[in-house]
């Protein structure tokens, strides 16, 4: 039997991998891709960087003109920033120090050892002298952290709500992504938005899938709707989704989370790119965005705020599908 606080810091011990890795990719593509651009193009960049993180206001309140040494040190170290890289990794080992007993040897240690490399770095001085070195380290030590996760935990409970953390989180950052980039479509080339691809690790699957288009709507349906790239906000949103109707059947009913996360998806399912580029692309996104956040917050009540307590699933039989295709 799972406590409802067990299964809340696995949720969040995916939410805050997530969002370091998610976070360290947005630094190092913008980094490298401003590197002989103008200082206006610049500030616009960091603060789009900022938007993307819901950072802006926090880091206004510095008093620090956007630039890249004040960003990079704000989004990655700022103590003064709850969701800083630094801040994100120490949570995510407090949240596996909780639950030691539910998660693999393997994933502790990758962990932790992780914790305490970054802490034996001067984040700040790697910052200035070799950024580079440090978002590769912070990136190869997120996919090896997920890499174990996904050898090593059995398909539990446990590991559902660390999955559903982890592509919730995805879904809302690449929603928030989209919405910045495109609200300045008129005027950005496509050198931008290869930049958006990049930062989602997604410029060669998308030139394979759609054969070297420069196309910016193609961008935003590969990121957007792509049924098979595992970045794009419609198959986040389908993994979380079965995960949520597995633990669904342990109450023989549909429940909150899954009937709110299946309206997003089914929108995002049936949905035609060029129909949502003839309306408010922005609009809908944050829409979508907002919508996600939701079923994060029904999560929480549904598993964690009740304070119930759940045996684990042992399926006796097809499993619903909350109506999925």
């Amino acid at each position: 039997m799972m406590l409802s606080r067990h299964a809340e810091s696995l949720f969040w011990l995916g939410r805050h991998l997530e969002r370091a890795e998610y976070s360290t990719r947005m630094l190092d593509v913008t980094y490298h891709s401003l590197l002989e651009s103008a200082a206006w193009e610049s500030e616009r960049a960091w603060r789009d960087l900022l938007q993307v993180l819901r950072s802006e206001s926090s880091f206004d309140e510095l008093g620090r003109p956007a630039t890249s040494e004040a960003v990079n040190r704000f989004v990655m170290v700022q103590r003064s920033n709850a969701d800083s890289v630094v801040a994100c990794i120490e949570r995510a080992r407090e949240n596996a120090r909780s639950v030691r007993e539910l998660i693999p040897t393997e994933l502790w240690q990758s962990l932790n050892s992780f914790y305490l490399a970054l802490h034996s770095r001067d984040v700040a001085t790697d910052l200035t002298e070799q950024p580079y070195d440090l978002y590769e380290m912070v990136k190869q030590r997120c996919q090896t952290i997920t890499g174990v996760l996904a050898d090593t935990m059995a398909r539990d409970d446990g590991w559902r709500f660390v999955t559903i953390g982890r592509y919730l989180e995805r879904a809302q950052m690449m929603c928030r992504l989209l919405a910045i980039r495109y609200q300045n479509l008129s005027d950005v080339s496509f050198h931008q938005w290869l930049a958006a691809l990049k930062s989602a690790s997604a410029a060669e699957a998308f030139r394979k899938a759609y054969r070297g288009s420069q196309d910016p709507t193609d961008v935003i349906e590969f990121l957007l709707l792509s049924p098979v790239f595992p970045r794009s906000v419609f198959f986040s949103l389908r993994q979380a989704e079965a995960e949520l109707d597995i633990l669904g059947a342990q109450f023989g009913r549909i429940t909150r989370p899954q009937r709110l996360l299946g309206r997003i998806r089914a929108g995002l399912e049936f949905t035609d790119i060029h129909e949502l580029l003839q309306s408010d692309l922005r609009l809908y996104l944050v829409d979508v965005e907002g919508g996600i956040r939701w079923v994060g917050e029904s999560v929480a009540t549904e598993y964690f705020r009740n304070s119930h307590e759940f045996a684990p699933f042992v399926p006796t039989g097809p499993v619903p599908t909350g109506g999925r295709s």
